[in-house]
């Protein structure tokens, strides 16, 4: 589904550290710390408000996509790289 200008409202204070890659960086994966959950607003393609909230892996892949709209890579996230170090160095 697509978000138009997605924008995290709230987040819990939970984090959980989950593995993560990036099909921007491929061969790149690491530990990424996130929080669990999160609330979010956004535009549908439809232009309707949407308002929701999400966990779990929905949660993360909302907060990586949002964070590539802010500039950020997984690489300026990782505490530490579990596979291909050697291709970011």
């Amino acid at each position: 589904f697509a978000l138009i200008n997605p924008v995290i409202k709230d987040f819990s204070k939970k984090k959980i550290v989950m593995e993560e890659g990036c099909l921007s960086i491929p061969g790149v994966f690491g530990d990424v710390s996130r929080p669990e959950k999160i609330q979010f607003s956004a535009l549908g393609l439809n232009g309707k408000a949407i308002e929701a909230e999400a966990d779990g892996l929905l949660a993360r892949v909302i907060q990586h996509e949002i964070d590539h709209l802010n500039g950020i890579l997984i690489i300026d996230k990782i505490k530490k790289y579990t596979k291909g170090e050697e291709f970011v160095k």
